[in-house]
């Protein structure tokens, strides 16, 4: 009986140590396999001109009848016009929205406003698109000197844009992935190693900043506002080790 104890726990022994054993090994081999993986992030920019352009303003004006300020704002509007024509645009460069109609309520002693209706006023906007970039910014700035002629008129927005984008996202890729490459060699190599094959790749935001804006978002970011951009792209690379 005794000798048939002392066997089983010598049993038990030999086979508790068989397992710690080969934990002992799962364990080195994990951390040999981490070891023989690097993780690096490249990154890429270039500096790219909008090629499209497009812009918004809008011209406004009043009148104690419906009729009268339809008149003042037409006036407006030739005006408006013509300056979009001499800075090389074309009538049909132009769109113009519906009118967008508010009457003007009288008010009370108190300042309470009424519904009697006593004028209205009268507001357009209009957009001009072009590939002629400079135009458009010129268009821009030029825009609001019509109101040194008493004119009722404001610029709402321009935004300048990339037509072939994706190309120039292809081209920050491959300089992006090579960027990553040449980290992972360099820190391989510090380390006695050499950078291998590439295991794994994701891509990441892309960032369409004005120029020197560090400003960028987690989600992206496409600056409309100026006509020279800065493209940047980071990507996750893994090689192995060797």
């Amino acid at each position: 009986m005794k000798k048939s104890i002392g066997m089983f726990l010598l049993g038990a022994c030999i086979a508790f140590g068989l397992a710690f054993s080969a934990y002992l090994v799962s364990q080195a081999a994990v951390k040999v396999s981490r070891s023989e993986i690097i993780r690096v992030k490249g990154s890429a920019s270039k500096f790219v001109r909008s090629d499209h352009g497009s812009w918004c303003g809008s011209v406004s004006a009043g009148g104690n009848t419906l009729a009268t300020a339809a008149q003042n704002l037409a006036a407006v509007e030739k005006q408006a016009q013509q300056l979009i024509l001499d800075i090389g645009f074309s009538a049909t460069d132009i769109i113009w929205d519906d009118i967008q109609i508010s009457p003007v309520f009288r008010r009370n002693d108190k300042g309470i406003a009424t519904t009697e209706v006593i004028a209205y006023q009268l507001t357009r906007q209009l957009q001009v698109s072009s590939g002629d970039v400079e135009r458009i910014e010129r268009l821009n700035r030029n825009f609001t000197d019509l109101v040194k002629q008493g004119l009722n008129v404001a610029n709402c927005w321009v935004s300048y844009t990339i037509s072939d984008l994706d190309q120039h996202k292809i081209e920050l890729l491959k300089a992006a992935t090579a960027n990553g490459r040449t980290r992972a060699e360099t820190l391989a190599g510090s380390a006695g190693g050499q950078a291998g094959a590439l295991l794994s790749a994701s891509q990441g935001i892309f960032q369409v900043l004005a120029p020197g804006d560090g400003n960028i978002s987690d989600y992206g970011t496409y600056d409309r506002s100026t006509i020279e951009k800065e493209i940047k792209a980071v990507v996750t690379l893994e090689f192995s080790v060797k």
